[in-house]
């Protein structure tokens, strides 16, 4: 689409002599980047192309012959553009303010559009790569993972000649590297051989052939290397991971970008971690992730279609099997939202709704240009009749007009860019990007320039034909009125500009209500206070916990404590087959998820038990038996469930406790059946909850106690109650820029209302002055010059409520629990609205009506 009307632009104005030349080059420019950065770059890069390259000397010869530019010509059109900035400059900075505003808003929201849809762009066969995702049914309804069996790994390739190279990887790893006295915190992953033929990486030291294949050997990122081993070379040195042995650097590779969907800073053999994980060999058991590259061109529906039976086939049907399908690794990041085995989006709806706010708010600053420029047109009526009669042709004022219009919305744009540069790492900051922009960047400084250009020609083509079109007799005869339907279209743009203002103001609110209602929803659980600490080193040993436990018992403001498998929020595993009873039916198909903790965990998060009891430390055979919560009572479907015998993960016991259901996933999702485990010998996090009182010198202590049992570690804690804020950052985000942004667009739009307002109180004078010399009052003159303003933007309002209704009923939707939207948030939008205008046109209406009506009566 871009490419067809930059072509027909260059056709308009370029003479056919040049044409075939130069759309030969830039072809061979646009296929280059076709190859090598995508369509879409390629695309909007034939465009700005196109753009720069306008010059007089290419004028197609009916442009020519019209006699419009020559050097002295067009010299004045720019001295005069100047002069008229200068006797209007308060509306000429009015302009230049909204658009500048209006660009700074925008060009930093398409920088973080560009940098989503970038994600995994870096990788150069991309369209070969596929993330290995899994369907399973449980109870009627599809659950879709990047979760699948491990035997993949070694199977898949021999099995599909389609397949050219197949990994396994885990989650991210965070362990300690030790050298010498120096301990080291890195996040990594452990992932097969085949993961450097398919995820691109440089080496700078070492290479990827034969990688992965020895457990002793690991990879490290040039940064993980400099903080692990300095300056010198790290090939050939041994380093300890704690609590899995030394390993032997094999290979240093150049940093991941930022834009990458798997993150790392070291790789180690995924043969090393599969001696300790053996259950990953088990086609039953999903738990890992997977990544394909297949042979080029290779049908991807064909081949999904396929393997669809490939691991009920492995199998054998004696259990319950998932589906397998492949999605593309381009797409992974934007598209990751699956419902009942159906793609629903992801994070392409946040970008998608950014691309569209960038674009309505520099449509905004475009609307407040010709409403401030067709509103103040009779003033320069005499100009134009004037120039007319001289011998200007419409031509060249239209060139006068346009020249006008493109110089201020590049000044504009050039104000922009200095914006950006200096907002950006703000922005950063709030997105967690690293997003890039410079002026001194030849690239970005001409795209802003095209911008500029552009933005310009749009803003100006409508007031220019106005302008252009006044009759010069009448002009002159003192007899012009303003263009029919003028005054009507400006109105519609008014209207235009608040709806989507309102829209945006509403949305904001929304999302700020849906997170309100996250943080204050009833979770089931406290989680105010609770403090969660890693065990490691010698914590992990049952009788090192027995003995901290007790140091920290005696301080009377940790009140609770449990160690556990997981906290309440970070769960990991779960279960099928693995858990039982008498009278389970044998085609029930359930996902059982899994807490594994030691005694008082319940209580340390302050659970509610609907029926039985908590663990009693008193009881050694506890330890058989689990709890299970409302979800997973209802699915069992026992009469008596109380003492009723189960078999789980190998031992077998009674349910002796129903926990009420409480929220262990983002409210995004149900609650799900859940089975709590006496197993503090699988316990990697100690939970601690403490009182108000004094929470630093609680923590100090905590610190303290820690450094005395495990000196070798340093002190980290986090509090569940950021843990659970963590889960809805992508919400938070969105609500915080939407706060900035749709301040942004009513601010551009109050802008352009401050401007007319200026403009309506100058053309109304002189009625001022004789309603006032006829005995009106303030307040009267006051409401007679906003309640047009007024109505324009309680039609805007109108019109923007079923709009953000259709739009953010459909976002709520997301959400398995939510808030109502209610009529109060619609309503106190229009209050604002309505307040927030008339605050803005009160300034005029206020000076209008305390005028002297002598001075404006003084000539009739």
């Amino acid at each position: 689409m871009l490419k067809k009307l930059a072509i027909r632009l260059l056709k308009l104005y370029c003479h056919t002599d040049f044409q075939e030349d130069i759309l030969g080059d830039l072809d061979e420019y646009y296929q280059n980047n076709l190859k090598t950065k995508g369509r879409s770059y390629a695309n909007a890069t034939f465009l700005i192309d196109v753009l720069l390259l306008f010059r007089l000397s290419l004028l197609r010869r009916k442009w020519l012959d019209l006699n419009l530019i020559n050097g002295a010509m067009f010299k004045t059109i720019v001295t005069t553009s100047f002069r008229v900035f200068w006797k209007e400059r308060g509306y000429a900075l009015l302009n230049v303010l909204g658009l500048t505003i209006g660009l700074t808003a925008s060009i930093l929201l398409f920088l973080y559009v560009q940098s989503e849809q970038s994600v995994n762009g870096f990788h150069t066969n991309i369209d070969q790569l596929y993330q290995v995702m899994e369907n399973r049914t449980y109870s009627g309804v599809i659950s879709t993972s990047d979760q699948t069996p491990g035997p993949l790994n070694t199977t898949f390739k021999l099995d599909f000649p389609e397949v050219e190279a197949i990994a396994a990887y885990t989650w991210v790893y965070e362990p300690y590297f030790i050298k010498k006295d120096h301990r080291q915190r890195e996040s990594g992953i452990w992932a097969s051989q085949d993961f450097f033929q398919i995820f691109d990486v440089d080496f700078i030291e070492g290479n990827a052939r034969n990688a992965l294949t020895s457990p002793s050997q690991i990879y490290f990122s040039r940064s993980a290397k400099e903080r692990l081993f300095g300056k010198e070379p790290a090939l050939a040195q041994t380093i300890e991971i704690d609590g899995w042995g030394t390993f032997e650097v094999a290979g240093v590779f150049e940093d991941i970008p930022t834009e990458s969907t798997i993150d790392f800073e070291f790789v180690a053999p995924f043969l090393r971690w599969k001696q300790t994980n053996n259950w990953v060999d088990e086609w039953s058991n999903s738990g890992i992730k997977g990544i394909a590259k297949l042979k080029p061109y290779t049908d991807i529906n064909e081949f999904n279609a396929k393997i669809e039976d490939y691991v009920r086939h492995k199998i054998g049907q004696k259990e319950p099997a998932g589906t397998i399908f492949l999605q593309p690794f381009k797409d992974r990041y934007l598209f990751s939202n699956y419902e009942n085995g159906e793609l629903k989006g992801g994070r392409i709806i946040y970008v998608r709704l950014f691309t569209m706010v960038a674009f309505f708010i520099l449509l905004i600053a475009a609307i407040n240009f010709i409403n401030l420029v067709t509103a103040r047109s009779t003033r320069r009526a005499k100009e134009v009749g004037v120039k007319k009669v001289i011998g200007s042709t419409r031509g060249h004022l239209l060139l006068q007009f346009m020249t006008e219009s493109v110089l201020l919305a590049i000044f504009a744009t050039l104000l922009a860019g200095l914006l950006v540069m200096l907002t950006i790492d703000y922005l950063n900051v709030l997105v967690g990007k690293n997003l890039v922009f410079s002026l001194i960047s030849f690239n970005q400084f001409f795209g802003l320039l095209a911008i500029g250009f552009v933005v310009g020609l749009v803003s100006g083509i409508y007031p220019s034909v106005v302008l252009s079109n006044f009759n010069a007799v009448r002009v002159l005869k003192g007899s012009l009125k303003a263009p029919n339907g003028s005054n009507s279209f400006r109105k519609g743009l008014v209207i235009f500009q608040f709806m989507i203002s309102t829209t945006l103001i509403i949305a904001t609110l929304v999302v700020q209500k849906q997170l309100d209602f996250m943080e204050n929803k009833e979770l089931g659980f406290s989680k105010e206070n609770v403090v969660m600490v890693p065990l490691e080193g010698k914590l992990l040993d049952q009788n090192v916990q027995n003995q901290l436990k007790s140091r920290l018992s005696a301080n009377p403001n940790f009140t609770h404590m449990a160690f556990s498998g997981s906290s309440a929020l970070t769960y990991g595993t779960s279960t099928d087959s693995g858990f039982t009873w008498p009278g389970r039916a044998s085609e029930l198909r359930a996902s059982f998820q899994i807490i594994q903790t030691g005694h008082d965990f319940l209580e340390t998060y302050q659970m509610e038990l609907v029926d039985g009891r908590f663990f009693d430390p008193s009881l050694a055979t506890d330890s058989l038996h689990v709890i299970i919560n409302e979800q997973a009572a209802n699915l069992m479907n026992v009469e008596k469930l109380l003492n009723h015998p189960v078999s789980f993960w190998g031992r077998t016991g009674r349910i002796i406790g129903v926990v009420k259901d409480f929220h262990f996933r983002s409210l995004h999702s149900p609650i799900e059946p859940l089975i709590i485990s006496l197993r503090p010998e699988n316990s990697v996090i100690l939970n601690l909850r403490m009182n108000d009182h004094d929470m630093q010198a609680s923590l100090a202590f905590l610190e303290k106690t820690l450094k005395e049992i495990n000196p070798d570690y340093p002190f980290e804690y986090t509090f569940l109650n950021d843990s659970y804020k963590a889960q809805y950052q992508s919400e938070m985000v969105v609500g915080t820029l939407g706060n900035y942004f749709s301040g942004i667009a009513i601010f551009i739009a109050l802008l352009g209302l401050f401007g007319l307002a200026s403009f309506a109180a100058e053309q109304r004078i002189k009625e001022i002055g004789i309603r006032k010399v006829l005995g009106a009052g303030v307040l009267n003159i006051i409401l007679q010059m906003s309640k047009g303003f007024l109505v324009l933007v309680s039609v805007g309002f109108l019109v923007a409520v079923p709009i953000s209704y259709f739009f953010m009923t459909g976002w709520l939707e997301a959400f398995t629990y939510r808030t109502e939207l209610g009529v109060s948030t619609f309503l106190s939008t229009g209050a604002a609205s309505l307040l927030i205008t008339l605050v803005t046109i009160s300034y005029h209406a206020l000076r209008a009506a305390n005028s002297n009506p002598l001075k404006s009566l003084r000539y009739e």
